[in-house]
């Protein structure tokens, strides 16, 4: 049962902070469109591309690079501690 708890603490502590990533930033990009349209709508460097575009785009490669850091997470630190409880 200590094994089971201690794996527990490990997922929370790994957890906690990327969905905190996440939520922050969805919740940051979701507000700059209800309070700032104008700002996001303006083109970006004089180019076809809006500002709210690229905001978008970098939503999804944080989303994309949290997902990368989780799975390192998971195989380095919960994945040894499944194969103690398993075996």
């Amino acid at each position: 049962m200590k094994d089971i708890s201690h794996l527990i603490s490990i997922k929370k502590k790994m957890v906690v902070p990327l969905l905190f990533i996440i939520m922050f930033s969805y919740f940051l990009f979701i507000t700059c469109i209800a309070y700032f349209p104008e700002f996001l709508g303006q083109q970006f460097f004089n180019s076809t591309i809006s500002y709210g575009i690229v905001f978008g785009f970098l939503l999804i490669l944080i989303i994309f690079i949290v997902t990368l850091v989780y799975v390192f997470l998971s195989n380095k630190y919960l994945e040894p501690e499944i194969k103690k409880i398993t075996s």
